[in-house]
């Protein structure tokens, strides 16, 4: 849960929210989905947003949940490991 801090600014005095790192969000998932095809899932969770044909479509559509929530994106080759990014 966020805890509160009072910060003075001058003559006011605001209340901030801060963070901790284990109420970061979560971030989307591409994956290899287990009955083929691939699949877009929230970090941790255990079942699928969607799933689709291809990678492609799968990272489109992970892109912009990701941008909508503020989150990233983490993709997986079809062996499971991590796939960077290219720039």
């Amino acid at each position: 849960m966020a805890e509160k801090t009072e910060i003075d600014v001058g003559t006011q005095t605001e209340e901030v929210e801060s963070t901790t790192s284990t109420e970061r969000k979560k971030r989307q998932f591409v994956s290899p989905h287990p009955d083929g095809g691939w699949q877009v899932k929230i970090e941790g969770g255990k079942k699928a947003t969607k799933r689709f044909a291809t990678k492609l479509e799968a990272e489109a559509y992970a892109k912009e949940l990701a941008k909508n929530q503020g989150t990233t994106v983490m993709r997986q080759k079809k062996d499971g490991k991590l796939q960077k990014k290219r720039y």
